[in-house]
């Protein structure tokens, strides 16, 4: 019974811990046109051994073309979740003696991915991450403007009801999700259907009454019941992902060769990258597309009160054994920037840095290329029984932060290049998913599009941290205390030519809108550290956000 097959892999990843696993998503594979084949076929086989795809329907035609493509995804990945569109529900010429309708071929599809392993029913795929499919077909009502059957229309002739088709086939459909929709389904839940969801959504508006075919507002209905943060959908061959009324619509579909411009690279879409929800396209080589992958920013900030010339000289020669490091820049500078002293920078641009930088004198910089070559200079000699240990003599106190580098960095022809970095801890609420974080994404990038600001200032909020990597974790990876990070949770950071263009920028009402948007999810628990902490730095280094890519070892074949 559809119970039993939905009780037996349910259970199956439940406890899978969350930063194992990334979700991927594809549509209208159409298997059976000979090009879409071979790029199936092209899907990395080592790759995405650990990871969940979403199949949005269209895999083919034929119930057999379908059955050998769901076959080759699942040898490639660790779960499939799919449900059918349009194109399964036809009955071919040669499946007319073997399908008496179209419900029978979905039952024969459903059988089949039972034998495959394939998931048609929802299930949590590590912890706190439901996948949740939905059988869909459109109705007439999409069409706002004329939502009655056009009964000259001919859509998916090839499908053969035991039903009104254009009253009870998509009631149908929305019927079998009851069940699964009356469970409760913890943490992030990502759905997906074939058909779409939502009037607003990119379609082909060309052809007449094209929005009779295309979707059927039940299905947001019923994702949005479920708690949906990412729906996904197919059908309309249109490539999109972007948020309407707080939940995430993404379309990835392969399409047909005349969908795609010339040489144009065909793509997965990565759902949930292992830690955060996101939509962002992803190689078929199990690469992410060129300047996806950024560099780490690591800082340290010290208390060093009355640090002399030669106590900073004896930083100075630990320090350069570091900047030998491949993958790796490293500088060492006091508060303020290169030609202002913290208290110039105080009392000319920034009152407030006084305030909120903890009393910090010094900052030592670090951008790496990747964790990897971060931890080889973290883990040294050079590091940990040179530099680290001089720096504990004059230090009072210190603490560090990493954050993914997600703006531009260049120090030449600028007038007195800085960087401004805000440390934050915010509320547990604030999540990847979350309505207030989007509104704290859209606060940012208000100021990037701020104009006359290329080449004079850039922004960035991510999360403290890397990658699949917590704050905490990164520690732990690391070979750092715990207490090291002083529990950020957010990092902001902002390259400018010069103090006073961060003058100009924190005296925008854009810049304040910003504010007052962080300052509303700052975290209320008390802590030895305050939720807002802010520094000014010397910017004396030159980096791209985008780390350089890894070229791919290949193996040699032996005779």
């Amino acid at each position: 019974s559809a119970n039993a097959r939905f009780q037996s892999r349910f259970f199956i990843d439940l406890r899978r811990p969350r930063n194992t696993t990334r979700v991927f998503a594809l549509s209208d594979i159409h298997f059976d046109h000979r090009e879409n084949e071979d790029w199936v076929h092209t899907i990395d086989d080592s790759a995405f051994q650990e990871d969940v795809l979403i199949v949005a329907g269209n895999v083919a035609d034929s119930k057999v073309a379908v059955g050998r493509c769901l076959t080759t995804l699942k040898q490639k990945f660790r779960r499939v979740f799919y449900t059918v569109g349009n194109h399964e529900m036809s009955v071919t010429h040669a499946e007319h003696a073997r399908y008496p309708d179209s419900i029978a071929k979905l039952h024969a599809i459903i059988a089949e991915c039972d034998e495959l392993g394939v998931d048609i029913f929802p299930a949590p795929v590590c912890e706190g991450l439901t996948i949740l499919p939905l059988f869909s077909w459109y109705s007439a009502e999409f069409d706002e403007n004329d939502p009655f059957p056009d009964p000259n229309a001919g859509y998916d002739k090839h499908c053969k009801w035991p039903m009104d088709a254009d009253l009870q086939a998509w009631k149908y459909m929305a019927k079998l999700n009851e069940m699964f929709l009356a469970k409760p389904y913890y943490g992030t839940v990502i759905s997906f259907s074939h058909f779409l969801p939502r009037r607003d959504l990119p379609f082909d508006r060309s052809k007449k009454n094209t929005a009779k075919s295309v979707g059927c507002e039940m299905i947001d209905e019923q994702a949005r019941a479920a708690g949906s943060k990412i729906h996904v959908y197919g059908h309309s061959r249109t490539k999109h992902g972007q948020v309407h009324a707080g939940v995430r619509y993404a379309n990835m579909p392969l399409g047909f060769e005349t969908d795609w411009p010339k040489d144009n690279e065909r793509r997965l879409m990565q759902l949930f990258d292992g830690k955060n929800l996101c939509t962002q396209e992803w190689g078929a080589d199990g690469e992410p597309p060129l300047g996806y992958t950024k560099r780490v920013l690591h800082a340290t900030f010290f208390v060093m009160p009355g640090l002399k010339d030669a106590d900073r000289r004896k930083l100075q020669a630990a320090l350069s054994k570091l900047s030998t490091f491949s993958g790796v820049q490293v500088t060492f500078g006091t508060i303020g920037s290169t030609k202002r002293t913290k208290q110039e920078f105080t009392n000319d641009i920034w009152p407030e840095l006084e305030t909120l930088s903890c009393e910090a004198t010094h900052s030592l910089v670090v951008v790496a290329e990747d964790v990897a070559a971060l931890k080889a200079m973290l883990k040294s000699e050079a590091y940990k029984r040179e530099f680290a240990v001089v720096a504990a003599t004059f230090a009072l106190r210190s603490f560090s932060v990493d954050v993914l580098l997600g703006v531009d960095l260049k120090h030449e022809r600028k007038p007195d290049p800085t960087l401004v970095l805000f440390c934050l801890r915010l509320g547990p609420t604030l999540t990847e998913d979350s309505e207030d974080h989007a509104r704290l994404v859209k606060a940012t990038e208000a100021i990037n599009k701020l104009p006359g600001i290329e080449g004079k200032i850039a922004v960035a909020f991510h999360p403290s941290g890397f990658g699949r990597f917590s704050q905490r974790e990164l520690n732990v990876e690391l070979g750092l205390e715990e207490a090291v990070s002083a529990g950020f949770t957010h990092v902001f950071v902002v390259a400018v030519d010069a103090p006073e263009s961060w003058k100009m920028l924190s005296q925008s009402k854009t810049y304040g809108k910003w504010k007052a948007a962080i300052e509303a999810q700052l975290s209320k628990l008390r802590a030895a550290m305050p939720s807002l902490a802010a520094f000014a730095l010397p910017l004396e280094l030159t980096a791209s956000a985008a780390a350089p890519r890894k070229e791919k070892k290949k193996e040699v074949l032996r005779r």
